[in-house]
Formats: C-alpha cells, sequence, structure tokens
C-alpha cells in the first residue's frame, strides 16, 4: 500500500512538471517604468548647475546632428521612410531601411531636438550599439545626480542603482546620453541623445525641480489616436530589431492579433487595472479564443508607464520572464497595442504561409 502510495506522488509530481512546462499560453509578472509614478517633486534649494567638469559635446557621430536643421539629416541619409507623431509635440523622422541601421530623429520645427541609434550600423561616438559594459565604464563618468536648467529653471535627476546597470545617463555640454544596456550579455543595445528640454520633457528618472514644471501638452482625442498607432508601428520595429541583434528570427505583424492587443492596452486605461486578465474580456487565452486566432503557442507582455514605445521594450529586455518572451524563437506573429502609456505585445507560434514576408 505504501509502494502504491509512493507511486502515485511521484506520477503527480511528473504531471504537475509537464502541465507547467507545456502550457501553450504563457502570461509573465506586471512591469512598470523604473519611475513610474511620473510626479516631479518640487524643491526650492535647488542650486543651478556650475557647468564644471562638464564633458565637450562630440566633435563627430550622429549626436552632432541634435540642435541643427533637419537639412543636416537630409543631406546624410536622405528623406525619412516615415514620419510618426509623438507624445510631445516632436515628430518621429523614422529610418528603417535595415534593422543593422534603424534610427528616429526627433524633429521641433525643423530642429532636430534627439537621435535614437539602435543599428549597429550606425556612428554613435563616443559610443557604439554592441559595445561592452566593461568598455563603456572605462571611459564614461557616471554621476548619481544629473542637473538640467533651462532659463532660470532646475530640474534634477537621480539616477539610481538599476539605472546605472542598464539605463545610463550621461552629460555633455548642452547634449544628454540615455544609454541601454542589456545587462544579460553586458552590452550596449541602443543610444538617445537629447537636447536639454527634450530631456526634462522625457522625464525618465526619479525628478525634483525649482521653477516652473514643464511638460507636455495634453493631446487631443485625435492626436492621442495617431500618438498610439506610431507607438505601436515603432514597438513592432524595434521588437524585430532587438530579435534580429540576438540572432532570432523576425516575427510577422498580425493585424487581428494586433487588435487584440491594443484593446487590452485600451481596456486596461479605460477600467483603470493593470493586468493580464480582463475583468470583462478574460485572460489571454480566452480573448485569442474570442477574435477565432488559431495558434500552436501565444505568450504577452504588458508594461505600463514607459514615456514611448523605445524605453517599453528595453524594459522587458532586461526583465527575465519578458526578455524570454521578446526573443523566443519559435513565435512567428506578432500583435502590438498602444494606448497612453500602457502596452501590450501578443506573440503567437503558427504555420507562416506562402504569402508572409519578413522584412529585413
Amino acid at each position: 500500500m505504501k509502494v502504491l502510495v509512493k507511486i502515485l506522488i511521484f506520477l503527480a509530481i511528473i504531471l504537475t512538471v509537464i502541465f507547467y512546462s507545456d502550457q501553450t499560453i504563457q502570461e509573465n509578472d506586471l512591469l512598470e517604468a523604473p519611475s513610474s509614478t511620473g510626479q516631479a517633486l518640487p524643491q526650492e534649494n535647488l542650486s543651478l548647475p556650475t557647468g564644471e567638469g562638464t564633458i565637450p559635446r562630440p566633435e563627430k557621430g550622429l549626436s552632432t546632428l541634435v540642435g541643427q536643421n533637419t537639412n543636416e539629416i537630409v543631406n546624410s541619409f536622405g528623406e525619412p521612410n516615415r514620419i510618426e507623431a509623438s507624445a510631445f509635440g516632436y515628430d518621429w523622422w523614422v529610418y528603417n531601411d535595415s534593422l543593422t541601421s534603424y534610427m528616429l530623429i526627433g524633429v521641433t520645427d525643423d530642429t532636430i531636438t534627439q537621435v535614437y541609434i539602435a543599428g549597429e550600423n550606425l556612428d554613435a561616438f563616443p559610443y557604439q550599439v554592441g559595445q561592452t559594459i566593461d568598455d563603456l565604464y572605462r571611459f564614461t563618468i557616471i554621476e548619481s545626480e544629473i542637473s538640467v536648467q533651462l532659463e532660470s529653471n532646475v530640474y534634477t535627476f537621480t539616477i539610481n542603482d538599476v539605472d546605472t546597470k542598464n539605463r545610463l545617463l550621461v552629460e555633455f555640454n548642452g547634449l544628454y546620453a540615455q544609454i541601454y544596456v542589456d545587462e544579460v550579455d553586458g552590452v550596449v543595445e541602443a543610444i538617445r541623445f537629447t537636447d536639454p528640454r527634450t530631456t526634462v520633457l522625457h522625464q525618465p528618472y526619479e525628478m525634483t525641480y525649482k521653477g516652473d514644471y514643464l511638460a507636455a501638452d495634453v493631446p487631443s482625442t485625435t492626436e492621442q489616436k495617431a500618438i498610439n498607432e506610431s507607438n505601436e508601428r515603432l514597438l513592432f520595429e524595434l521588437t524585430n530589431v532587438y530579435r534580429a541583434r540576438h540572432e532570432v528570427d523576425a516575427v510577422v505583424e498580425d493585424f487581428a492579433l494586433g487588435i487584440v492587443a491594443r484593446k487590452h492596452s485600451e481596456d486596461m486605461v479605460m477600467e483603470n487595472y493593470f493586468s493580464h486578465e480582463s475583468p470583462d474580456f478574460g485572460d489571454l487565452e480566452n480573448r485569442l479564443k474570442e477574435s477565432k486566432i488559431l495558434y500552436d503557442s501565444a505568450a504577452e507582455n504588458i508594461g505600463s508607464n514607459y514615456y514611448d514605445s523605445a524605453e517599453v521594450v528595453h524594459g522587458w529586455l532586461n526583465s527575465q520572464d519578458h526578455r524570454k518572451v521578446l526573443l523566443k524563437a519559435n513565435f512567428t506573429h506578432l500583435g502590438v497595442g498602444a494606448f497612453g502609456k500602457f502596452y501590450t505585445q501578443n506573440f503567437v507560434e503558427r504555420e507562416l504561409l506562402n504569402s508572409e514576408n519578413i522584412n529585413e
């Protein structure tokens, strides 16, 4: 009898292991932006930056475009492949001819306000996509606090321990660089150069300020729709940029899957929750079934309070479970949904049709 009980217990353990290792639907823990409160605190005793020890701006590379007229980027790279809206009043000029030369140029009134570099074949001097973290630390001054002055106003960012490992902020003379690092591989994944005003608008880290608070205008309903759609397109492209970087096949955009993802992001905002399971529409399995989407396996990543698509993809890359989904080789199709600062990725695995081409 005791032997029989032991056998039954052993079989139960085996079945449990099989069940959890062979699930066709994967839903990860929730992921919020590091500075997810989005609340800047006024502080009257902030001192004006002295400028002492500020690193001179690079004299070459794409960072030199910041502050220049858009003619400079057109002369070097031609017209953008398309222009997208943003939540901060600037337009994104998208250059996506190749996953290895992918970049975004922020433009306000014909002036370049930022450059986001995700392609390893681009000149991000003094940094480089693919550069090791050891090399980065060897030649980079890492500060725990960095202040930005705009007229008589002062904005101070606090860079915490997590940020110094995967999302550094470096100050040059009138220029700021956010360096996105893949903690697992120990290499630079992307670099974003911004002017002072754009850096403050983004509020990428915990911030205190003295003077006037700077915030982007609240978009109209029509403008917000365009921003959401822009974030979706950028989110999809950056997913494939990162997959290619890690030698994983690109995923195909799936329109029906995108509708499921978009509805979930919108539902989370409108119903004021943050979860894989909707109070009205259920979990991912239920939502895929309701939309009659066929799949062999599926997974979902969600994120909240990231200020744009580049930030949330980086967040997923450096979260163990989200990373597994983002870079899983078996997945063939992807639908993305953005609504405000809530983002959803729905991946599925199924057989590719002959008509489905993956653009490299």
